[in-house]
């Protein structure tokens, strides 16, 4: 299960858990042709995405309005025993769905393809 601050995410699932690499590297080429690499471990900012197919649109505002007010502060994250501290990830849209049906006139009540992005601090 995942818990996400105090919200509960049963139906969620860590999307690019796998295939992290731990370090950065930058390669450039010299005057005189030769290449110089540098590589280091990144100290923070592991991407933490995390989706689900569908939840209802009460799960939704939550998730958004946690969005919209955290800023820069930091909060945790349990994915099945793995504590992160994470904040989110404003680079890109931070938190992304789909409702389910379009409605003129009325609030969905189900929102699809929820993604949530993340960041480690």
């Amino acid at each position: 299960m995942i818990t996400f601050d105090t919200i509960e995410l049963p139906h969620f699932v860590w999307l690019n858990r796998f295939g992290y690499s731990s370090f950065v590297s930058r390669r450039e080429f010299a005057l005189d042709g030769s290449q110089h690499v540098e590589v280091a471990s990144k100290q923070a900012a592991r991407p933490v995405v995390l989706y689900s197919d569908a939840e209802s649109l009460s799960l939704f505002k939550m998730l958004e309005a946690h969005a919209n007010t955290a800023g820069a502060s930091s909060f945790n994250l349990d994915i099945n025993g793995t504590a992160l501290s994470v904040m989110w990830d404003y680079s890109e849209q931070a938190i992304s769905g789909t409702p389910t049906i379009n409605y003129s006139d009325e609030a969905p009540e189900q929102i699809d393809a929820i993604t949530l992005k993340l960041i480690t601090v």
